[in-house]
């Protein structure tokens, strides 16, 4: 394989896998809205354990005991959903800075194929720093 052949080979790596980083990332940033809509929705549900507001007809031990556990349970309700969904969004969130830091992995290699591309235009002289940088990409691609 020449090194322009491989030069193409390797710009075209680095399109498919930034391509594919590109839109990993889209997806779960798609994924996080969508589990902040439900956080709010269930959040707006739970309310509804507490309602209605206990009246003026609702006194005396039975009363306050059903009123504890409502409270209660709306309350361990609310920590295991805010918990849960707090969880699910600090990996997500994680998991694109993790992408991010490959994405710009990938644009400095994209650096070092276009200063490649300029060796390869410059004749004999330039023929072994090519390969040097030729193989470094591979290295780090492949």
């Amino acid at each position: 394989m020449s090194a322009s052949e491989t030069l193409d080979a390797i710009f075209h790596a680095l399109a498919h896998q930034s391509a594919s980083i590109d839109e990993k990332i889209e997806r779960l940033k798609s994924a996080n809205r969508r589990l902040g809509h439900k956080q709010a929705a269930a959040v707006h549900d739970l309310r509804q354990i507490t309602e209605p507001k206990l009246g003026a007809h609702w006194q005396g031990t039975k009363a306050r005991s059903f009123q504890k556990k409502r409270d209660s349970a709306h309350d361990k309700m609310h920590a295991k959903l805010t918990t849960t969904i707090d969880d699910y969004q600090q990996r997500i969130e994680g998991k694109i800075r993790e992408l991010r830091l490959k994405n710009e992995f990938l644009q400095t290699t994209r650096a070092m194929a276009h200063e490649a591309s300029g060796l390869l235009y410059k004749g004999e002289k330039a023929a072994d720093a090519l390969e040097h940088k030729l193989s470094k990409i591979k290295g780090r691609l492949f």
